[in-house]
């Protein structure tokens, strides 16, 4: 996995860099050169820059274009102040490359290339004049842009803008941020790059999970094998208000695309007919309806129904009674493989003690967007997505389960470390898409870990997400779509 690093975790890399490997004139130095390499200049360029280290990268960029012979122009918004940038920008004018104060009267027509050195990862807030202007600017051209480290307006920790630099490329400089990919990110950064300068860090981190992390994990299966190798799994969900038969139908079958042995639909008896006709490849085991036509909890049904599986998933279309408490809490204390909790699970465990989860013999893991999450937290969602790595760390820190929260890219965490997970797209914004992960969970969970599970159960919805998305379009795919082409994804394994 990759190294994903806070702005406080990269601040203190580049401290100790500074400190111990290289000095901080030729750390920038690194970083200039890190951008020539990544891409290929041609025709005018202007590097707007501003008063900190970013702005350095951007002069130090600007010196190795001039001794190409390169057409470069600097736009200077604030004034330089720290020794070691003047004299870099001294440095600049001797080479005779134009350097420009900003003013309203600038123009930004005529160059081919942008190259983003205004703010870096010590960024936070929204932007103001001059930078604002010049950010607006800099976005109604057609001109290529490249970002320095991370676009000039996207917090590196949350993602969050109200206005950040539309990048064509972003190079991040020694390790990645995760306000590359969380929140608004990724409807501002184009291409992502990261180029190591040689900056070390040895501390704990965060991570991120790529293909290769997934092709360790899934390896081809063995002739000599069956399928209680592969486990038996449950989907355990539906009510006569949230039918869903079709929708169950699909999660059985998701569960077994994503490699089960077995899969099987627990559904309340006042369903089970609206069900049958979509079932070929899974089992039904139908328990007593309440007078609502949902789960009754029954102790006995409850315990038979979920015998031999090896993980099992609760909370689909169940509505919240005081019955689904009741089984809910039921599951949580009594089932003692790998559970899974979404949706209305995720809603009736939000109205019950959480320590409840500490008592558990289940290996459990909830799949919560940020507004479920929000109620199992009590917080407001605006607060979690301002800081939503340090809630998920805390809430996996005080509580036995591994969290899956949902989002642009989504937040995993297991005892407080957190892992990233960046595949999907706008064309997952649908209804369905959560059902489908908690599907893809479940499935690999019958013979795979819970926390292995829910990493390569968001990269694959998130890459069968792209496919579809390539193929379709963002508006026009729908969640069949996704489970169409999971079987892309997963027959190389």
């Amino acid at each position: 996995m990759l190294k994903v690093l806070s702005s406080k975790m990269m601040k203190d890399a580049d401290l100790y860099a500074v400190n111990n490997v290289m000095s901080e004139t030729n750390l920038i130095l690194r970083a200039g050169k890190a951008i020539f390499s990544a891409h290929n200049f041609k025709g005018k360029t202007l590097i707007i820059i501003g008063k900190g280290n970013n702005g350095g990268d951007g002069l130090a960029l600007a010196r190795l274009l001039k001794e190409e012979q390169k057409d470069v122009s600097i736009l200077q918004l604030y004034p330089i102040t720290k020794p070691h940038l003047l004299d870099l920008l001294s440095s600049c004018i001797d080479m005779m490359i134009p350097v420009y104060n900003y003013t309203e009267s600038f123009k930004f027509t005529g160059y081919d290339t942008f190259v983003d050195a205004i703010f870096g990862i010590g960024f936070k807030g929204d932007l103001e004049t001059p930078a604002k202007e010049v950010v607006e600017e800099i976005n109604s051209h057609m001109t290529f842009t490249i970002s320095i480290d991370i676009n000039s307006g996207l917090n590196a920790d949350n993602g969050r803008t109200k206005l950040a630099v539309l990048s064509d490329l972003t190079v991040a400089i020694g390790y990645l941020k995760p306000g590359h990919f969380l929140n608004d990110a990724k409807d501002y950064i184009g291409e992502l790059s990261c180029t190591n300068i040689g900056i070390p860090f040895s501390s704990e981190s965060y991570y991120l999970y790529n293909q290769d992390d997934l092709n360790k994990s899934l390896r081809i299966r063995k002739y000599n094998s069956h399928k209680g190798t592969y486990g038996y799994v449950g989907i355990m969900g539906g009510s006569y208000k949230y039918s869903g038969s079709v929708k169950l139908s699909n999660l059985a079958l998701i569960a077994l695309s994503s490699g089960a042995g077995v899969s099987r639909i627990i559904a309340p008896d006042s369903i089970t007919d609206s069900i049958l006709p979509y079932l070929l490849e899974s089992t039904l085991y139908p328990i007593s309806s309440n007078e609502g036509r949902g789960f009754l909890f029954d102790e006995n049904e409850i315990s038979a129904a979920i015998e031999n599986l090896s993980s099992l998933a609760f909370g689909m279309g169940t509505g919240v009674s005081e019955d689904t408490i009741k089984i809910l809490e039921y599951l949580i204390k009594n089932y003692d493989k790998k559970l899974l909790i979404d949706a209305d699970g995720l809603n009736a465990l939000s109205l019950i003690d959480l320590n409840i989860l500490n008592e558990s013999k289940a290996d459990i893991v909830l799949t919560p967007h940020i507004k479920e999450f929000s109620r199992l937290i009590n917080k407001k969602t605006e607060d979690i997505l301002d800081n939503p790595i340090e809630y998920a760390s805390k809430f996996t820190k005080d509580y036995n389960v591994t969290l899956v929260l949902k989002g642009p890219s989504t937040i995993i965490s297991k005892s407080g470390r957190i892992y990233l997970v960046i595949t999907g797209c706008a064309s997952l914004s649908k209804g369905g898409s959560g059902d489908i992960l908690s599907g893809i969970i479940t499935g690999i969970m019958g013979y795979k870990d819970v926390l292995d599970a829910a990493l390569a159960g968001a990269y694959i919805l998130g890459k069968a997400g792209d496919l579809a998305q390539t193929k379709y379009g963002t508006y026009a795919t729908l969640p069949r779509d996704i489970i169409d082409l999971l079987k892309e994804i997963m027959k190389k394994y």
